[in-house]
C-alpha cells in the first residue's frame, strides 16, 4: 500500500532556515518555500537539496549565521544601538543614522525586507554585513520616510533640509511661504503641486519628479461623481474616477475634470467626458459596473428582474461568481460583458450564453461539479463556508518564517 506523501509549503517574507535540530523537515517529502527573502544554512540547504527542495525567492543567501537572531519594526540605528553579536532582521524599512554606521559594523549582519536607508559619507566596507536594497541620504538631512504633506514636515523640521523618501504633497500658498521663511529645503521622490505654486517656489525642492496641477483646479482623492457637485466646476483627481449613467448630469456641469488613475465610464459618458477632461486610464463599460471581490451568488428572480427593467451589467470579478442552478440563458441577457479573475460556476446551458460576453478569463469558468473533480474544491469551499483540509499537506502563510 502506497503511504500517503506529506508535503510543506510555507509562503512569507522572510525565510530563515538555520538549524533543524527537531528534525522537522525530516517528515515532510516535498518542501516548497515561496519568499522575499531566504536565508539558508549551509546544513539546512544540503537537506533541502536532497529532498529537491524548491525556493522561490528574490534574494537567496547560504550562509551559517552567528549571534543572537533580533527582529525589528520600522526602526532607526543611531549611535545608542548596541548590536555586537547580534543578527538583525528588520521587517519594513531601516534608517542607519551617521553615528548608527558603527553600531552595524559590530553586528553579526542586517538584513531588511524594506528599503535600508544610509548616510552617504558611509564608506561601503562599512555596509558590507547590510543585506538589502539600499539608498543614501545626505548626512546633514533629516530624514523622514512615507509620503507626507508640506504642513506637516514644516511643522516636525528639526533640520534645514529634510529628506524624503516618498512623495510631498504641496498645494498651500502659506505652507509654501512659512518654508521659505525658514529657510528650509527638501528633497524627496515626488512632489504634487500647483503649476503656479512650482513657478514660485520650485526651488524649494530637489525632485526631478513632479506632478503639476493646472492652477484653479480642487483637487480630491479617489472619488464617484455622486460627490462631484462638492468640488465646485474644475476638479483633479487624484486616483481613480468612478461614473454611472445616472452621473451624466452632473458631469455636464463640469468645466474641467482630470483624473490622474483609471476613469471608468459608461458608454454613454465618453463623448462628454472627453469634451471636459482627460484621465491616464479609460475603462468603458454599459449599463452597471459590479466589481465583486470575494464572492457572490446570482439566482434567477434576480437576473430575471434586470432582464425585465432592460437592465445591463457589466462584471469585473476577483474572486468567486455562482450562478444558481435555476439561472437559465435567458437569465444571462441582463450581463453587458463579464471579466474575472478566479472561479465562475455556472451550468454548461447559461455558459454558452455568457461564452461571447468574456472579455477576459483567469481561473476557472464551467460547471461546479466539473470544477470540485479538478481541483477537490466545490462551491462552499468558493464561498469561504467551509475549508477542505488536504491530508499530509501542511501550508503557512505569514511574514516571517524562522527554523532554529
Amino acid at each position: 500500500m502506497n503511504e500517503e506523501k506529506r508535503s510543506l509549503t510555507v509562503n512569507c517574507g522572510l525565510a530563515c532556515l538555520l538549524e533543524d535540530t527537531q528534525g522537522m523537515l525530516d517528515g515532510y517529502d516535498t518542501v516548497k518555500i515561496n519568499c522575499g527573502t531566504a536565508i539558508v544554512s549551509k546544513e539546512i540547504n544540503a537537506k533541502l537539496a536532497a529532498k529537491s527542495a524548491v525556493i522561490n525567492s528574490g534574494d537567496l543567501r547560504v550562509c551559517d549565521i552567528k549571534g543572537e537572531i533580533i527582529q525589528l519594526d520600522k526602526t532607526v540605528i543611531d549611535g545608542g544601538a548596541d548590536l555586537s553579536g547580534l543578527f538583525v532582521i528588520a521587517r519594513d524599512d531601516l534608517i542607519i543614522m551617521p553615528d548608527g554606521v558603527k553600531a552595524v559594523t559590530e553586528a553579526e549582519g542586517v538584513i531588511a525586507l524594506g528599503t535600508i536607508y544610509y548616510p552617504e559619507s558611509a564608506s561601503l566596507s562599512s555596509l558590507i554585513k547590510v543585506s538589502g536594497e539600499k539608498k543614501p541620504y545626505p548626512d546633514d538631512a533629516q530624514v523622514v520616510l512615507g509620503d507626507h504633506k508640506l504642513e506637516s514636515l514644516i511643522s516636525s523640521a528639526k533640520a534645514k533640509h529634510v529628506w524624503v523618501s516618498g512623495r510631498i504633497t504641496a498645494l498651500d500658498k502659506k505652507a509654501m511661504e512659512k518654508a521659505k521663511e525658514k529657510g528650509l529645503v527638501f528633497t524627496s521622490a515626488e512632489l504634487f503641486t500647483y503649476e503656479g505654486l512650482n513657478d514660485t517656489y520650485g526651488s524649494l525642492f530637489n525632485c526631478p519628479d513632479r506632478t503639476l496641477v493646472p492652477d484653479g483646479h480642487e483637487v480630491t482623492g479617489k472619488i464617484n461623481a455622486a460627490e462631484l457637485p462638492l468640488y465646485g466646476k474644475r476638479i483633479y483627481v487624484d486616483g481613480n474616477f468612478t461614473m454611472e449613467e445616472k452621473d451624466i448630469p452632473a458631469l455636464k456641469e463640469l468645466e474641467s475634470i482630470i483624473v490622474r488613475g483609471k476613469a471608468s465610464l459608461p458608454s454613454q459618458a465618453v463623448k462628454i467626458f472627453r469634451e471636459k477632461g482627460k484621465a491616464e486610464k479609460y475603462f468603458v463599460f454599459e449599463g452597471r459596473l459590479v466589481e465583486i471581490n470575494g464572492s457572490q451568488q446570482f439566482s434567477h428572480s434576480q437576473l430575471a428582474a434586470l432582464v425585465e427593467k432592460g437592465e445591463k451589467l457589466t462584471l469585473q470579478v476577483n474572486g468567486g461568481l455562482i450562478f444558481d442552478d435555476d439561472v437559465t440563458a435567458e437569465d444571462a441577457e441582463c450581463i453587458a460583458s463579464l471579466s474575472y479573475n478566479g472561479s465562475v460556476l455556472v451550468s454548461d446551458k447559461v455558459k454558452a450564453a455568457l461564452a461571447s460576453k468574456v472579455k477576459t478569463g483567469n481561473g476557472f469558468m464551467g460547471d461546479p461539479a466539473k470544477m470540485e473533480e479538478l481541483t477537490g474544491h466545490g462551491v462552499k469551499d468558493l464561498a469561504g463556508n467551509s475549508k477542505k483540509e488536504e491530508k499530509g499537506k501542511t501550508t503557512l502563510n505569514m511574514g516571517t518564517y524562522i527554523l532554529t
